[in-house]
């Protein structure tokens, strides 16, 4: 009977030690970089839950045995570390990791296509629109130039002081502050004085061709145009592929790494072109999109310390994560009891009879 307790409680525990140890593997190999072998990392995840299991096997010897146990006290506290270090810091957030990451990751991914589109579409409609689209600095430029502009036809046509038609000496003055402006060198005609249209009609050609000049600078280049336009086009063929896998269950890993890589490349159009986007004031778009170095979600979700130590941890997540903390804990706390029968079934009593 004993027998068959140590044997029970022993397949019982590699099964389920079995599972946590494949949850650990598979969130250690996304967040550990590229060309670690996989063998090396399941040696490290199965050695990490032995020691736990291990140090679960201290604590209940020492809490639970009514005879002498020499160094009871470091015993009990030795296995209370070995339990911190290698299961609360290790295999339970990992294996949390793991559950969350496969059960997410499909609508992660559309989410982020979809929304990465959505900011892509906006350069290409700004950058294809009729009317010229300029960020802040822009607007003062084609403001000050405006006014100078304003003030060069009023002065020519008599409309202000001192109300002396034709091409005359204040008009000279405006040219001049719109050189400094635009660091251009419109110069005035040199027949002072005349009314000749034909003037006018030359500084509005010149000052045209020296602000378009200085606002391409300030406005959607063509070059982000067209790359919103490819990388849209690669995103949406992708995102078709993308959710005939999700339907079927069938999404890999290397259709997940081909989807950071296009993402990366979204964002990176987005946020240099960010003065031209308008993000949504309810959601922390603007903050992925534009910070320095720049992370897609689909790729932070490959990260256990992003997704539990920070992102969890600090509240972002709804309260039904903790479903996948409670799976986790269920499945390595199982583990240790059965570990624990069997480690004192078959090493503290050999009479199996």
């Amino acid at each position: 009977m004993k027998a068959f307790k140590v044997i029970g409680c022993g397949l019982l525990y590699l099964i389920l030690a079995g599972i946590s140890c494949w949850a650990t593997e598979q969130s250690l190999h996304l967040l550990l970089p590229a060309g670690w072998p996989e063998i090396l990392v399941w040696g490290i995840t199965i050695a990490f839950f032995v020691v736990a299991s291990l140090g679960t096997a201290l604590i209940v010897d020492s809490l639970s045995s009514t005879s002498f146990i020499d160094n009871r006290n470091l015993r009990l506290w030795g296995g209370v570390i070995l339990v911190v270090l290698f299961w609360l810091l290790m295999s339970m957030p990992t294996n949390t990791h793991t559950f969350f990451y496969n059960d997410k990751i499909g609508s992660v991914i559309t989410k982020d296509i979809e929304t990465t589109n959505k900011y892509l579409s906006q350069i290409i409609d700004r950058g294809m629109s009729s009317s010229l689209v300029l960020d802040s600095v822009g607007i003062e430029i084609k403001d000050a130039v405006e006014k100078e502009r304003g003030h060069i036809v009023r002065q020519f046509n008599g409309d202000e002081p001192p109300y002396k038609r034709g091409n005359g000496e204040k008009i000279s003055q405006h040219i001049e502050n719109i050189n400094k402006i635009l660091k251009s060198g419109i110069k005035q005609n040199l027949n002072y004085n005349s009314a000749d249209p034909a003037i006018l009609n030359e500084y509005q050609v010149e000052i045209d061709k020296a602000l378009a000049d200085a606002l391409k600078t300030h406005t959607i280049s063509e070059q982000s145009v067209q790359s919103a336009r490819k990388q849209k086009t690669r995103l949406s063929a992708l995102n078709d592929s993308i959710q005939d896998h999700i339907a079927t269950g069938s999404l890999t890993e290397a259709e997940i790494k081909q989807c950071e890589k296009e993402l990366k490349d979204g964002y990176n159009i987005v946020s240099t072109n960010k003065v031209f986007v308008d993000f949504d004031k309810d959601s922390d778009d603007e903050i992925v999109y534009t910070k320095e170095n720049v992370e897609t979600r689909t790729k932070r979700m490959a990260s256990v310390i992003d997704v539990f130590f920070v992102d969890f941890l600090s509240g972002k997540y709804p309260a039904s994560f903790w479903y996948y903390v409670i799976l986790s804990i269920l499945v390595d706390i199982a583990a240790f009891i059965f570990f624990d029968i069997f480690f004192s079934a078959a090493f503290k009593n050999n009479n199996y009879n």
